[in-house]
């Protein structure tokens, strides 16, 4: 007897389907800048350090007795120009200034630290972009969210005698992105990666300039790609844009537009709620059961069921 095999289609609502479009095209754009950053912070920092082991190698080798000397005045002039171009951003910013003293106090010390307090900087002026870029990308996506679902209630059949303006889903947002979530607000937890991103990339220095960092060194060790080695530069800034794509942005874009959702749930008291696959969705497992279980009662609405989802809910026809 032949098998019978019975395919069960769901399916979203076109309006359900743009607004998952633009959550995925705004996470892979925030992934794609951010990686850009971290790129161009690996690139300066190569950079820098190609200038040291131009001026002090000897024979063809950076060693640690080659850096444990006092800086010079072209030191010091290197240092301005490396203030001139990273500063600004840290100035005004409490965590950036923080680190930007930091590296003033330790670079006058050998040209050791001086080259270390050089990568901090670098590292430190690119992580605050990347606090600025994230920041106003959450708080777009939670505008975002916010209309989406007030239109879906509306169509619904929903009310609320209390609409927001423009300007204070703005200030919502805002008020959101300086909470904490796992401890910590976006801004910090940003700024430990930044602190371990510099503390990882020193020591692999370090650790090269005990050995003897030769231009082979380089290509071999310190920058080579597609290594767990963590004496790699190249790895230790890949691991930091993993976190970004596969933890941070999509643990707060979910939570921004979650906490939009509910409030819109609430002033519009939604009763019933649909499960709404994420339109890259094309694997099968326990969020298709989901939704082919819609609609929900608001009580009884699922919990995202695995890490990393980004299905969300809206409101379905009012009983």
């Amino acid at each position: 007897m032949a098998a019978i095999v019975i395919m069960v289609v769901i399916k979203m609502s076109s309006n359900a389907k743009i607004r998952s479009q633009q959550l995925i095209t705004g996470i892979i754009n925030d992934r794609n800048f951010i990686n850009s950053l971290y790129d161009s912070a690996q690139g300066s920092f190569k950079s820098y350090l190609m200038r040291f082991f131009n001026a002090e190698n000897t024979d063809g080798t950076l060693s640690i007795s080659d850096l444990r000397r006092n800086v010079s005045s072209r030191d010091y002039d290197l240092f301005r120009s490396v203030l001139n171009q990273f500063s600004k951003p840290l100035v005004t910013d409490e965590e950036g200034s923080l680190r930007l003293d930091k590296a003033k106090k330790i670079a006058g010390l050998d040209k050791q630290n001086l080259l270390n307090a050089i990568t901090s900087i670098i590292i430190a002026a690119h992580s605050k972009k990347v606090s600025n870029y994230l920041g106003n990308s959450l708080v777009n996506e939670y505008q975002y969210a916010m209309n989406f679902q007030e239109r879906e209630a509306r169509a619904m059949g929903y009310s609320s005698a209390n609409d927001y303006t423009d300007t204070q889903i703005m200030q919502q947002a805002d008020t959101l992105l300086k909470q904490k979530n796992y401890g910590l607000t976006v801004d910090q937890r940003i700024w430990i990666k930044n602190d371990k991103l510099t503390n990882q990339t020193n020591d692999a220095v370090n650790k090269g300039l005990m050995i003897g960092i030769t231009q082979a060194y380089m290509v071999n060790k310190l920058f080579k790609e597609f290594t767990t080695s963590p004496n790699s530069v190249a790895t230790i800034f890949n691991k930091t844009k993993n976190f970004y794509k596969n933890q941070l942005i999509n643990q707060e874009k979910t939570r921004f537009g979650t906490t939009a959702a509910n409030d819109v749930f609430n002033r519009y008291q939604v009763s019933m709620l649909n499960w709404n696959l994420a339109s890259t969705h094309s694997h099968s497992d326990m969020c298709d059961d989901l939704a082919q279980g819609s609609p929900y009662a608001e009580s009884d609405y699922p919990n995202q069921p695995h890490w990393g989802c980004i299905c969300f809910p809206s409101p379905a026809y009012k009983k």
